[in-house]
């Protein structure tokens, strides 16, 4: 049997009990090496939950330090975690799915310089995130392994990833550390389309500002820069990428594009506001009786549609 030797684990926001429960059941002569990405905000105190609750050292990931067996790195915040030359990388680069970090950005860089050698894990979250990297660990003969849906605080993320990946295991998370470590304890063989260490220099978020001409573009804004978007895929997984390299799965992008179109009607709420603020201001100001009566109608009528058209937008907003 192959030995996968590296783990990459991605888990949404929510997925901290899941993680803990992961770590906890991890043996302590665990051989191999895991990653861990989870979606947080600017402070993580997530390296040192884990390292309370398991029995493998955990710390968070540093940017340029070679990665050791029997540990397990975290993402910190802010900081795509990427895989190069043995190495750990973390990037600024743009967001996938409106995260950074994003758990595919680790699942695809991983799955691109280790090849068979990865085991892709996707834990309780929300929308899709995680589908396409782990159909790149697949894709180049890695195993793929969700936790059950059944028992996951947030099911989405396994859902999308066994409906668009041929998943190999299916289990509670509490069951999956014996797994990795049975796959990591396995006689070691040559790496299925391998590639030569260093070879693989750019990750997604590197990319050139002229896409391929092959690339489809849409008829969509980037939700996140306004820029244009374009259709790429991963076998029958659609994806969708900026110049900039901000990048969204099918499921997200809907959800980015709701939040953006909420953001829009806000603003024009606000300026509706500002311009009954306006005209409000204007009629106390103006006598009416200075021969001014066409002004003062066309003000109050102003005011009065825009009362209008602000309980409207508020109603549109509750719907979205």
């Amino acid at each position: 049997m192959q030995r996968r030797d590296i783990a990459v684990v991605g888990a949404s926001t929510g997925g901290v009990e899941a993680l803990r429960i992961f770590v906890e059941n991890l043996p302590a002569d665990y051989p191999g090496t895991i990653f861990v990405t989870m979606h947080v905000g600017q402070v993580s105190l997530l390296p040192e939950i884990l390292a309370r609750s398991g029995k493998v050292p955990t710390s968070a990931a540093e940017d340029g330090v070679r990665y050791e067996p029997n540990h397990i790195y975290v993402a910190p915040p802010n900081r795509h975690l990427v895989i190069n030359d043995g190495h750990m990388k973390l990037s600024a680069g743009a967001k996938e799915n409106g995260h950074r970090p994003a758990v595919d950005a680790l699942f695809r860089s991983a799955a691109r310089e280790l090849r068979s050698r990865v085991a892709g894990v996707v834990l309780s979250g929300a929308l899709d995130d995680g589908a396409a990297g782990l159909f790149a660990v697949k894709s180049r003969n890695g195993v793929a392994i969700v936790q059950d849906p059944k028992e996951a605080a947030a099911p989405d993320m396994p859902l999308n990833a066994m409906k668009n990946v041929t998943v190999d295991y299916i289990l509670p998370v509490a069951q999956i550390p014996s797994l990795l470590a049975e796959l990591a304890h396995a006689e070691a063989g040559e790496t299925e389309g391998g590639i030569e260490a260093g070879e693989m220099k750019l990750e997604k978020e590197e990319l050139v500002s002229d896409p391929p001409s092959s690339l489809k573009q849409i008829s969509m804004a980037c939700p996140e820069c306004d820029g244009p978007l374009y259709e790429t895929a991963e076998g029958q997984l659609a994806h969708f990428q900026c110049n900039v390299g901000h990048a969204f799965s099918p499921v997200s992008l809907s959800a980015a594009h709701g939040e953006a179109l909420e953001r829009a009607l806000w603003v024009a709420v606000r300026t509706l506001n500002e311009r009954i603020t306006l005209h409000r201001e204007m009629l106390r100001k103006n006598d009416r009786n200075a021969g001014q009566e066409a002004l003062f109608r066309r003000l109050e009528e102003s005011v009065k549609i825009a009362e209008q058209d602000v309980q409207l937008l508020r109603q549109i907003i509750e719907r979205i």
